[in-house]
């Protein structure tokens, strides 16, 4: 029957659920793939490292934990 002129009917299944079944593509998220990550990951530690080592940045500089966080940036 209806209430209010509406009919009663079950909703769609929601299509992007935890429940969904997985599609092609679903492992990719974002524009780069897992192991490009990696990658990119690996070459700015090498660079961050070598920066240290070379003197041209201070680890005391890099560190968050000491960072005044109530400057504006």
């Amino acid at each position: 029957m209806s209430v209010n002129g509406m009919r009663n009917r079950r909703p769609e299944p929601y299509v992007a659920s935890k429940r969904a079944a997985f599609q092609p593509g679903d492992e990719q998220v974002g524009a780069y793939s897992y192991e490009q990550r990696i990658r990119m990951d690996e070459k700015f530690t090498r660079a961050v490292l070598r920066a240290f080592e070379t003197g041209g940045e201070r680890r005391q500089s890099a560190a968050t934990n000491g960072a005044d966080t109530t400057r504006p940036r």
